[in-house]
């Protein structure tokens, strides 16, 4: 899965709160096909789902914020990796 940011939105950073743009939606991916993008983006938002549960968590508990959209299960390119 290799996943860049359109490039409408090639300066988004990793986000680090679940209100942050993620890109995903408009996510390309370098060859394949329009199916394969597809697959990879509902994997990536499957990964964001998970993150950004798990940061809801976090900051009820102890109100840490910055926490960032991993690496691990984001197939996308963010300006900041």
């Amino acid at each position: 899965m290799a996943l860049t940011l359109h490039s409408t939105q090639s300066t988004l950073n990793r986000p680090t709160r679940p209100k942050d743009p993620n890109g995903i939606s408009r996510a390309v991916r370098s060859g394949g096909t329009g199916a394969q993008t597809k697959a990879d983006r509902a994997t990536t938002k499957a990964a964001y789902v998970v993150w950004s549960t798990a940061w809801k968590t976090t900051f009820k508990s102890s109100g840490d914020h910055s926490t960032e959209f991993t690496t691990a299960g984001s197939g996308i390119t963010y300006a900041d990796d």
